[in-house]
């Protein structure tokens, strides 16, 4: 089963969406931290089944179809709330990067409003773009796999050349 990881800032709708997606009630406060813990569970991804376009009968093993419609269960991962520098170990950002790591796939959510600061703290309406939010995102996630690689690079390399392989493929 994927394992999909809901990220994205503090205070921004993941446990709300994270609860909507798996009917789990998991605390959702109008403030950042809320998730320390990271929340698991069982959604649903809804899907055109091929079996009535195919005039056939499906009896799935991984998934199940009603009335035409696959519903495949995806295991979903909330997240806590990433800040700025989270990479560097700020708070508890380093747990939760290696939460992130886990995901085979992530949903990032974003706050479209523009009423959160860059730590998750409401603020009026507008008054973030939601594209920085997108981009903060895509920088701590690199920036930790950086620091990740550069502080394996001589092991990395060491086991390519012992191998005689390409370390792309270690």
């Amino acid at each position: 089963m994927t394992l999909t990881g809901i990220v994205g800032k503090p205070n921004v709708g993941k446990s709300t969406f994270f609860s909507a997606a798996t009917l789990i009630p998991v605390p959702i406060e109008n403030r950042p931290f809320t998730t320390i813990k990271p929340n698991r569970g069982i959604g649903y991804l809804r899907a055109q089944c091929v079996c009535k376009e195919l005039g056939v009968t499906d009896e799935p093993s991984n998934s199940a179809c009603v009335n035409g419609i696959r519903l495949i269960p995806v295991e979903l991962i909330d997240c806590a709330g990433l800040i700025p520098d989270s990479w560097k170990g700020k708070g508890l950002g380093n747990y939760f990067l290696d939460e992130v790591r886990k995901a085979d796939a992530l949903i990032h959510v974003v706050d479209a409003a523009g009423a959160t600061d860059e730590e998750g703290r409401p603020s009026k309406p507008g008054t973030r773009d939601p594209l920085e939010d997108v981009k903060f995102l895509e920088r701590e996630i690199a920036m930790w796999l950086v620091q990740i690689l550069q502080k394996d690079w001589r092991k990395i390399t060491q086991r390519g050349e012992l191998a005689h392989e390409d370390i792309v493929d270690l």
